[in-house]
């Protein structure tokens, strides 16, 4: 198993507070509500992250946008059934609330997400 999968999969295993603790975080201003699609991504980058940020029924989710498969960022392209996305390549399908795998394996990447008046943000570890 190639390196950066297994450090991926052991991040979904970690709980927040762990991930907290570990490092810094802060939110990024990212778009507007108004910018996102309902069921639709749209595709972030802060920093070195890539992001796939959701709005589905009101309710906003974002990803790490690289498929655990084959590590193709296209998840923000993906599918969106419920809370679920379905990777466009290969059609691995991930929750977007917890970042687990639905069909396939492994697991995303999950960022909290706020909205401050019409303003998205997204929390990600600050490189000190």
């Amino acid at each position: 198993m190639p390196i950066a999968a297994n450090r991926q999969r052991h991040r979904c295993r970690e709980s927040f507070a762990a991930r907290l603790a570990r490092m810094p975080a802060e939110f990024i201003k990212v778009v507007r509500v108004s910018d996102l699609p309902e069921r639709g991504g749209k595709f972030i980058r802060i920093g070195d992250d890539e992001i796939a940020l959701f709005r589905v029924d009101g309710k906003l989710f974002a990803i790490n946008n690289v498929c655990a498969h084959q590590h193709i960022s296209a998840l923000h392209q993906g599918i969106v059934s419920g809370v679920n996305v379905t990777c466009p390549m290969h059609g691995w399908t991930y929750s977007l609330e917890t970042g687990k795998a639905v069909s396939g394996s492994g697991c995303v990447k999950t960022y909290p997400v706020k909205v401050v008046g019409e303003n998205v943000f997204i929390e990600v570890e600050r490189a000190d």
